[in-house]
């Protein structure tokens, strides 16, 4: 039996960072990332003011997407060697700087949009993110989340995984929760693994099992 490993961020360490990219170029991976992203981008057509801040952004896989989408991206992340690689390729309107998603280097009510993909599962203090979130998005902008289900075949199976094994996934239940204090959360779902690890999204098997991927958006009611 595997321990379970504490929650950490995995990617400080240089060698897990320089590889992060490679899964994107694997033929499963490039057809998760479609499917992320068009979740995503139903999510993003509905914010009209196009500053956002995106909290764990990596290697700007993400930024890129966000970029693409019209948006002037700040990135903030706390590995030193993931924000190299971003700084590698990155877009015309975004920047990037290193920082703690809990202790944000923003003043209150700074930006109408913040997103995170897959940052939370690595962070040992959730609620401290979301005060932090609360403080600098401003009244009535939009939070952008998307998180691993714990209750997915992914999930099942995570302690088996070097990188996975120190994050915490999420229960759809358990983001509606955490999203409740902002407003009224939207949650849409994608990425139907088998056991196996096939894609069944589009398929008729699709119902037979539970989605990886969860996309979720919440508008601050905050006055």
């Amino acid at each position: 039996m595997i321990q379970k490993q504490p929650i950490r961020n995995v990617f400080q360490e240089p060698e897990i960072a320089a590889t992060y990219d490679n899964f994107y170029q694997e033929k499963l991976g490039e057809k998760i990332d479609e499917i992320e992203k068009e979740l995503l981008g139903q999510h993003l057509n509905e914010i009209k003011i196009k500053e956002l801040l995106e909290l764990g952004c990596g290697t700007g896989h993400w930024t890129r997407f966000f970029c693409e989408k019209g948006f002037r991206v700040t990135g903030i992340d706390e590995s030193k060697s993931m924000l190299k690689i971003a700084e590698k390729n990155k877009p015309k309107n975004c920047e990037f700087r290193k920082a703690d998603a809990t202790q944000l280097p923003f003043q209150d009510n700074s930006f109408s949009a913040i997103a995170s993909v897959t940052m939370l599962e690595f962070v040992e203090d959730v609620t401290k993110v979301m005060n932090e979130i609360d403080r600098i998005l401003k009244p009535g902008g939009t939070l952008i989340l998307g998180c691993l289900n714990e209750n997915s075949e992914l999930g099942k199976s995570k302690e088996y995984d070097p990188v996975f094994q120190h994050a915490r996934f999420f229960t759809p239940e358990k983001i509606q929760t955490i999203l409740e204090r902002f407003g009224e959360p939207n949650l849409s779902f994608g990425v139907y693994l088998s056991p196996g690890f096939e894609i069944l999204d589009g398929t008729e098997e699709q119902g037979h099992t539970t989605p990886v991927f969860i996309a979720a958006t919440v508008k601050e009611n905050k006055k």
